[in-house]
């Protein structure tokens, strides 16, 4: 047993409202700054399009999905897929405040990340036709069609100024394409004669363009754009023979490049440019600080924050001298016994009642060290029971010699004492050294 007793705490509510706060707080962060849930919950929704790389897969064409903390290098990518989920470019943010199935902005990405990813290989752009309540909801109802008006808003900031778009009735629209039933619920299309200069229709749709392809300032490439975006969603390729269509359209749209197809349904830039020979300066200001309280870093912050409470509730709840082992007990109670050696023979020549008490006191101490409570005027009984069952004889021996000073040591002389006070010291170190703290 140990020497010193376990030590039991009562704890108010307050390490409680903190472990509560500091959890809720790392949970809080975890959920909304992370972005992980909405843009999983976008992905995975009719217009999502995370099956069109599974698909491409499954077809033999090579795809690579964007992801947060991977960066391929462009010189490794041959086409890039882009879904649109927002209307305006040059407003951040913007409808984060209200009713999520309203909501005709949902990746936040800005024009200038957006010119970048078209200058960095050839990209089909999918223009965004259906707001957030296709995501609540998972139908395709005239209610959940953005606004052709917002549409073609965006298109002024694509540089595709004065284009027209037309959308046709509530009902599936089929075009044979590529020998292949392309259907379309409410066709989305550019009206061809208000394609602008330096743009040309690339696949024609009923009386429209399905997609149409752009010219790029400093680009020996062609940046292309889908009027409908459900040629490549998760919900028009469950639709007649779409999912057949969309492989044909990319590969004719990559060309030869054998390289992989990148979807990127990420706002941020993600690819890379490999530049051996260019040598490159930065401005480091505090953008770089903020970039690690964003994702992903704000999952290691949200981690942080519920490590910091689980600890707080360890500490708070348990908390004081941790208990010995047993070898290190013997040890003490041992040094324990010789500083009461020096004790009784200076108490020896002074005053036997202070002798009796103090064996008396001393026994008291074996007794709550080996039960571990209070026993009362029963300490010496149970003690030297407990110690009978190991050795009667020692302690038979031990107790009389107890007994002895606490009843006769006021009255004895001190050579007497002396001697009692040997004899009783012997049969302790005994009692500690066979039978360590009892």
């Amino acid at each position: 047993m140990s020497d010193n007793p376990a030590q039991t705490s009562r704890s108010g509510p307050a390490p409680f409202l903190v472990v509560g706060a500091l959890l809720l707080a790392g949970l809080l962060l975890l959920v909304t700054q992370s972005g992980i849930l909405s843009d999983r919950q976008v992905d995975r929704s009719p217009i999502g399009v995370q099956a069109l790389g599974a698909w491409l897969d499954a077809n033999d064409i090579a795809a690579t999905n964007s992801h947060p903390r991977l960066s391929p290098a462009v010189a490794d990518l041959s086409f890039r897929v882009l879904p649109l989920y927002d209307t305006n470019l040059v407003r951040f943010d913007a409808d984060r405040d209200g009713d999520p199935a309203d909501a005709e902005t949902m990746r936040d990405i800005t024009a200038a990340n957006l010119r970048t990813k078209l200058d960095e290989i050839p990209t089909l752009v999918l223009l965004p036709k259906w707001n957030g309540a296709m995501i609540e909801t998972e139908v395709a109802h005239e209610q959940s069609l953005i606004p052709l008006a917002r549409i073609e808003a965006l298109t002024r900031q694509l540089d595709l100024a004065g284009v027209e778009m037309v959308r046709g009735v509530a009902e599936f629209y089929e075009d044979r394409q590529g020998g292949h039933d392309l259907a379309l619920f409410h066709a989305q299309v550019f009206n061809p004669s208000t394609l602008p200069d330096g743009c040309r229709a690339e696949v024609p749709y009923g009386l429209g363009a399905l997609v149409a392809s752009c010219t790029l300032a400093g680009a020996n490439h062609r940046a292309y754009f889908a009027s409908d975006p459900d040629i490549l969603n998760n919900h028009g390729l469950a639709v007649a023979d779409n999912a057949a269509y969309a492989v044909r359209l990319l590969t004719d749209l990559r060309g030869t490049d054998a390289n992989p197809i990148y979807i990127d349904r990420s706002p941020d830039l993600l690819t890379r440019m490999d530049r051996v020979d260019e040598r490159q300066e930065y401005d480091r200001g505090f953008e770089e600080l903020e970039r690690f309280f964003e994702y992903p870093f704000t999952l290691f912050w949200a981690a942080l924050l519920i490590v910091l409470a689980m600890l707080f509730w360890r500490g708070a709840l348990r908390f004081g001298p941790l208990r010995q082992a047993a070898g290190q007990g013997r040890n003490i109670s041992k040094r324990a016994a010789i500083a009461a050696k020096a004790r009784l023979l200076r108490l020896s020549g002074n005053d036997g009642r202070m002798v009796s008490d103090f064996v008396r006191a001393q026994l008291q101490d074996l007794a709550h060290r080996s039960f571990g409570r209070d026993l009362g005027s029963e300490a010496e009984a149970r003690f030297l029971a407990l110690l009978a069952r190991r050795d009667p004889d020692l302690a038979r021996d031990f107790g009389a010699s107890a007994r002895n000073l606490i009843d006769n040591a006021p009255g004895m002389a001190p050579v007497q004492l002396n001697r009692a006070l040997g004899q009783y010291h012997s049969l302790l170190t005994k009692v500690v050294e066979h039978h360590g703290p009892v």
